[in-house]
């Protein structure tokens, strides 16, 4: 057990159990005792994504783009959860060290990996997807871009590869 920066007591979950409360979170989980608690906690999560996060963060870009059907949150340090309503899926993510950039490109790409993405979100993600790297003058030294590819859930657990795409 530890606590987070907003002060609340955490325990430490595995990825998978993590995505799987989410999927949990996103479906209402119907036929258990805490469908009710679930189905309200989600409804008012993607009704006021300003509310689970504050303006113009991840949380609230997220469930915006994802026009209802996303219920998601970031945690700890390079952590974030996405649950699909309508799928009753969710994916969770954990960037080593930390990074909140890394970590949100890795959310867009898995989303479209996985198929999640249409057009409009594809482009809406797009500036959560990658950025360029400037330097203190200003100049493009760089820049930042996904590149795992997801194995699929019938072939292997689901588990990044660390080689780049095409």
């Amino acid at each position: 057990m530890g606590t987070d920066g907003c002060s609340a007591p955490n325990y430490a979950v595995p990825l998978h159990k993590l995505a799987q409360g989410f999927a949990r979170l996103a479906s209402g989980a119907p036929g258990t005792p805490y469908e009710e608690s679930l189905t309200m906690l989600s409804r008012a999560m993607r009704a006021h994504p300003d509310l689970v996060s504050g303006t113009g963060r991840n949380d609230e870009a997220f469930m915006r783009i994802g026009r209802g059907d996303w219920v998601t949150k970031v945690g700890a340090d390079g952590v974030q959860a996405i649950g699909s309503v309508s799928r009753g899926e969710a994916l969770a993510i954990k960037v080593a060290d930390g990074s909140k950039p890394a970590l949100f490109a890795a959310s867009v790409e898995a989303l479209d990996q996985l198929g999640w993405l249409d057009d409009a979100q594809r482009e809406a993600l797009a500036p959560w997807r990658a950025a360029e790297i400037l330097s203190v003058r200003g100049a493009q030294v760089g820049a930042r871009r996904a590149v795992f590819q997801l194995a699929r859930a019938r072939d292997r657990p689901l588990r990044p590869q660390l080689r780049p795409r095409g």
